[in-house]
């Protein structure tokens, strides 16, 4: 069964790229937007409160945005915590932003590379692993 994919994503071009791309894949897509700071965390916690009533495997995919060391550690936990409960929800965070180093060596669910752009690192996972058309 294919996962509904909740996908936040920045809210520049390179973000919004990362969506349209995702358009062109045959999954059930909800996409949300954030600026970096407070944000980030209040989309995740849309996410999070629209898994509890979803009984579907989710996968939550970040893209463009980088996640600190505390963010990354409370997502991880949150997700774990309704996984716990019968979820089936996976994360996937692709991103260029070195400032997410530290939360990319600890979280093997963070890919971080930072010789291309988040939407160039969209399109090869979508290539890979969404049956992109």
């Amino acid at each position: 069964m294919k996962p509904t994919i909740y996908h936040l994503s920045h809210i520049d071009l390179d973000g919004y790229s990362c969506q349209l791309i995702m358009e062109y894949t045959p999954y059930t897509i909800f996409s949300y937007n954030a600026n970096y700071g407070a944000e980030v965390v209040e989309r995740l916690n849309e996410i999070l409160e629209a898994l509890k009533s979803n009984n579907e495997p989710a996968l939550i995919f970040i893209t463009d945005l980088n996640l600190t060391a505390d963010e990354a550690k409370w997502l991880n936990r949150e997700v774990d915590r309704l996984n716990e409960k019968g979820k089936q929800i996976s994360i996937t965070l692709r991103d260029h932003h070195g400032s997410g180093q530290e939360s990319a060596d600890k979280y093997d669910w963070y890919f971080l590379d930072t010789t291309k752009c988040a939407t160039k690192l969209v399109y090869e996972y979508a290539k890979e692993h969404f049956e992109l058309d």
